[in-house]
């Protein structure tokens, strides 16, 4: 049987709510050396078994760093998403110019991944990346609306902290609240014939908090 079918039935077990800790280190074993389909049930188990504390999570920072810098687009998807979800917060500073520069990446899908994964070092490690500012906005006026979206997330969560800091974004916010009510965004991101209802209610939160005891 092979390793990716065990690592699985791993998975399976620690859903059901037993412990496969025997598995962990396959795990990282196989996000290391296998193909890429090995590679992606490996990264799978990792972040399904693994915290951001666990000590064999260190084992995984330089297959990271080998995938981010892949020109394989699946690994460098796989090496972002697990960064998005669990990483070492002292690990963070050897990956942010890699993880910066992906906010550049012709593909949407790794612009998108990158922002998601700097709202991630956000939430743990806010000073390691204040200087990226500029960059996330840059990353609000995206010509693809799912990278858009997801600097809405470290935007309501910087305005909540200090809403001051931001008010010169408020026509930017408004212009982007009228596209989406006016249907200006694809159809997948309407539900039930709503334009983008989530997004509607994000930018009505940070347009609220942006406007909060401001007599304008």
């Amino acid at each position: 049987m092979q390793m990716k079918e065990l690592m699985v039935r791993a998975i399976y077990c620690e859903m059901l709510g037993y412990e496969a800790s025997f598995s962990y280190i396959h795990a990282i074993k196989l996000a290391q050396q296998g193909t890429v389909l090995e590679k992606r049930v490996g990264y799978l188990a990792v972040s399904l078994f693994l915290n951001e504390s666990h000590e064999l999570l260190l084992l995984l920072v330089n297959t990271v760093l080998k995938d981010l810098q892949s020109t394989n687009l699946i690994e460098v998807c796989m090496a972002l998403t697990v960064v998005s979800q669990i990483f070492p917060k002292d690990m963070i500073p050897a990956i942010l110019p890699l993880v910066e520069e992906k906010l550049n990446h012709p593909k949407e899908i790794i612009r998108r991944k990158a922002v998601l994964a700097l709202y991630k070092f956000y939430l743990i490690a806010p000073n390691q990346v204040q200087h990226i500012h500029n960059k996330f906005r840059k990353a609000l006026c995206d010509k693809d609306p799912g990278v858009m979206t997801a600097s809405l997330h470290i935007y309501l969560q910087m305005i909540q902290e200090k809403p001051e800091g931001y008010k010169d974004l408020t026509a930017s916010f408004v212009t982007i609240l009228k596209q989406v009510v006016g249907g200006k965004l694809p159809m997948d991101f309407n539900y039930h014939s709503v334009p983008a209802p989530w997004l509607q209610i994000q930018l009505l939160r940070i347009l609220s908090l942006l406007g909060k005891n401001d007599q304008r």
